[in-house]
């Protein structure tokens, strides 16, 4: 590892010892129907991908959810009447709800989404992915955002440019995630689609991770053309400025985005185009999202792998080779220094290995074959796949003009668009990250994850990336900032074992806490408290303990001292029932205030989380005292702050 440089592995292949068994699931992100503007049922849809060997679909019709009542004429047509007939054919009479009219006319109801699941899912074979195409534009250019999993139907937003609608919609699906506890994400859907969307307005977007590297359209130009860039070209140009800014690489995704079901052909947007592959330890939505947030996926047109590519440090393409097929394995990077891709390596074989070296920042593969492609997006395409990049980054630098906010604290930090460095930059002095002890590793997530992530453990997300932000500080998390900085670690596993791995992780950075086996010559900047599931007896009996305790008003006058129980927290229902609506009540207010001076008194300082996002709601909680703001909404609370206390 460089000085200057800590390594991030967005992508890899299990950590040693993993207990976790990964499965192989071929999906298709982008499909339409009836629904919107598909020209089939959603049932025989679903009957064709299941058929040919998918085991997941996202149905993601334009601005709708299939859980509404919805009739469809049928007209005239040959090719429609022959779809209804063999609709009606296939599922039955007692199945198909229709209804016939004067001068032949015929109306059908088509089936929620509902209704017609059970008729297809199986328990790991075969699922299908509540899902949602938010459909607008900008100044005539069309602009469409799949969302996968999205639990509520969610209009889409105008904007001031093309940039800010994307940002706007994206916004309202991490709201969603965020308000229900599922997983969900947005993907950017065919960029070239009538040349709407540049590289430039995908490189401003915060917390997109995925858009389409290749969709099976007829119109989105992912070749480009002689004086416009395809989509490859593109993806490298994002992520080299996702790079440079901190931020999660952008991932790329190969779809369908089918429309046509009975005529085919180029000029056709036919199934079987493109679709992911992805490794993940079984078929649910939180699992595939889990394992394609992390990059364990390929895209494909038809070229398959033996294994996931990334491996630590690598990138190893072992292809799943056909007789009499020929592969040619290209490796794409971007060299320290550069800022453009370039071709790397070409390798005529069906396996070949490529380093991430210290002279790369990123590196991807691109699988080629001779075989055409069956129904191909354009006439002498043939079957290819695309592995997702591998990346090392370096630190961004410190902005000078962040002001420190003693009362900013940035509840579930690493859902964050740029976890830790969205909130250095915004200047909060605590964040937040909760851990799952799996066998001897610390992993940062909400839910246990379901595989080992070497990019989510707490020293790669947090502790490795504050240890080089104070060195390029000269040991401060800000310049000229003397005051604490707080890292909240939420143990979401078994407090004592949690407990023990954690300390021995933190002995390696004694000399960045504020606690713990000291010298003299140590000046450590950082109070790592630890929440959730504290063993509180363990550590407050540990004289090299290393971490502080996130104590519960019920610690109140039990003798821990601040020095071992600085922050006193608990949940915002257990004390206020008011939301912001009109005056808080005096009697609730009272409360409040008397809790402060409780904690205050013994020297502590008071967090209440789940708190509404409400600047009337922060104002009174910062009138009573309470010394930090819990907040998913880093800019509005970084505003306000910093409004109130130039006043």
């Amino acid at each position: 590892m460089k000085k200057f440089i800590y390594l991030i592995l967005i992508l890899n292949w299990f950590l040693s010892g993993s207990t976790y068994a990964q499965n192989w699931y071929k999906g298709n992100l982008h499909t339409h129907s009836l629904w919107s503007d598909g020209d089939d049922y959603p049932e025989m849809i679903m009957d064709w991908y299941k058929a040919n060997g998918y085991q997941f679909v996202g149905l993601s019709d334009h601005n709708v959810i299939q859980n509404v009542d919805k009739w469809v004429n049928v007209p005239h047509q040959n090719d429609r009447r022959r779809t209804f007939d063999r609709y009606l054919r296939t599922f039955g009479p007692d199945w198909v709800t229709y209804k016939r009219g004067a001068n032949d006319s015929l109306k059908v109801k088509l089936k929620k989404l509902d209704e017609y699941r059970s008729y297809f899912e199986e328990p790991g074979k075969f699922l299908i992915i509540k899902s949602e195409e938010l459909s607008t534009g900008f100044q005539g250019k069309p602009i469409h955002i799949n969302v996968t999993n999205v639990q509520n139907l969610i209009r889409p937003l105008p904007g001031n440019s093309v940039a800010e609608v994307m940002q706007n919609n994206i916004d309202q699906v991490v709201a969603q995630r965020r308000q229900t506890g599922q997983p969900l994400f947005p993907h950017i859907n065919h960029p070239n689609f009538y040349y709407a969307i540049k590289a430039e307005d995908l490189m401003q977007l915060r917390y997109e991770r995925f858009f389409e590297v290749f969709n099976g359209h007829p119109l989105v130009n992912n070749y480009g053309d002689s004086t416009r860039e395809g989509t490859e070209s593109m993806w490298d140009k994002i992520n080299f400025r996702f790079l440079q800014q901190g931020r999660p690489i952008m991932y790329g995704l190969g779809t369908d985005d089918s429309h046509n079901y009975y005529f085919f052909g180029p000029e056709f947007s036919n199934s079987g185009r493109a679709w992911v592959m992805v490794n993940a330890p079984e078929l649910t939505p939180r699992s595939l999202i889990e394992a394609m947030e992390a990059g364990r996926f390929y895209s494909t047109s038809g070229v398959l792998l033996k294994q996931l590519p990334q491996h630590n440090k690598t990138l190893t393409v072992q292809v799943q080779a056909e007789p009499k097929v020929s592969y040619r394995i290209q490796f794409f990077g971007i060299r320290q220094g550069k800022t453009t891709a370039e071709l790397l390596r070409e390798v005529s074989d069906t396996s070949a290995t490529y380093a991430l070296t210290d002279d790369l920042l990123l590196l991807r593969a691109k699988i080629i074959s001779n075989k055409p492609k069956y129904n191909p997006f354009m006439p002498g395409d043939v079957e290819t796949a695309w592995t997702q990049p591998i990346v090392q980054k370096p630190v961004p630098q410190p902005l000078a003009s962040v002001s420190p906010l003693p009362n900013a604290h940035a509840h579930n930090d690493y859902e964050q668009s740029r976890p830790l460095w969205d909130a250095l930059d915004n200047g909060f002095t605590s964040v937040e990250a909760d851990i799952h002890l799996i066998d001897d590793t610390l992993y940062v997530a909400h839910e246990r994850p379901g595989f080992k992530n070497a990019a989510s453990t707490l020293e790669t997300l947090y502790l490795n990336p504050l240890a080089e932000r104070i060195r390029q500080n000269k040991g401060h998390i800000f310049t000229g900032y003397n005051g604490p900085f707080y890292l909240m670690i939420d143990a979401k596993t078994e407090a004592e074992s949690t407990y023990q791995v954690l300390k021995k992780v933190l002995q390696r950075y004694q000399s960045m806490l504020t606690t713990g086996s000291r010298t003299k010559n140590q000046n450590g900047v950082i109070t790592v408290v630890l929440s959730g599931n504290r063993p509180v007896q363990t550590i407050s009996k540990d004289k090299n303990h290393f971490v502080t305790i996130d104590g519960r008003p019920s610690d109140l006058g039990k003798g821990y001292s601040q020095a071992i129980m600085p922050i006193v927290s608990d949940a915002y229902p257990n004390q206020l029932s008011w939301r912001g609506k009109g005056e808080i009540p005096a009697d609730q207010f009272e409360k409040l205030r008397l809790l402060v001076r409780r904690v205050h008194k013994e020297g502590k300082k008071l967090r209440l989380w789940a708190s509404p996002e409400d600047p009337v709601v922060w104002a009174k909680l910062r009138e009573a005292g309470v010394d930090f703001l819990s907040t998913d909404q880093q800019e509005l609370v970084r505003d306000f702050l910093l409004k109130t206390n130039s006043n």
